[in-house]
């Protein structure tokens, strides 16, 4: 079997044109297009072209470059569609909801009353529970 992300990923064909996409921003290192299961109107994804599985799997260079396309996006979104606010979501592994193994973050307009709710509840801790965290976390930088 061929090591070559192209050969697997539906991402990667998008952004090499092997697979029809409706393109609203491109550069030399990323594309953003619509998704075609949109939350809502002008719902875009922003992905690097070269393959990386997650943001765990790509360099820092990357994904910075990613970041100031998701940037551009959000300005083309909130001029062309004046939407009341902007939601930003990035998803890694099946666990944390991502379902296209490619690095992609959704840029998706949102709207006063529109049907999209928050995906969890937030909940309190106890400050010391967020200290045991915090230590390990740290441990880890």
């Amino acid at each position: 079997m061929s090591t070559d992300p192209t050969d697997r990923c539906l991402f990667c064909a998008v952004a090499t044109g092997d697979v029809p996409a409706h393109t609203v921003f491109e550069d030399e290192h990323t594309l953003a297009f619509l998704d075609i299961n949109p939350a809502a109107d002008g719902h875009t994804l922003v992905i690097p072209k070269a393959h990386a599985d997650d943001l765990l799997d790509v360099d820092a260079d990357t994904a910075s470059t990613v970041m100031r396309s998701v940037r551009t996006v959000a300005r083309i979104i909130d001029r062309a569609l004046a939407p009341d606010g902007l939601t930003v979501m990035q998803a890694n592994r099946r666990a944390g909801w991502q379902d296209v193994f490619h690095l992609h973050v959704h840029v998706v307009p949102r709207h006063d009353g529109d049907a999209l709710t928050p995906p969890w509840t937030p909940q309190s801790v106890e400050p010391e529970s967020l200290s045991a965290v915090a230590t390990r976390l740290r441990g880890m930088a």
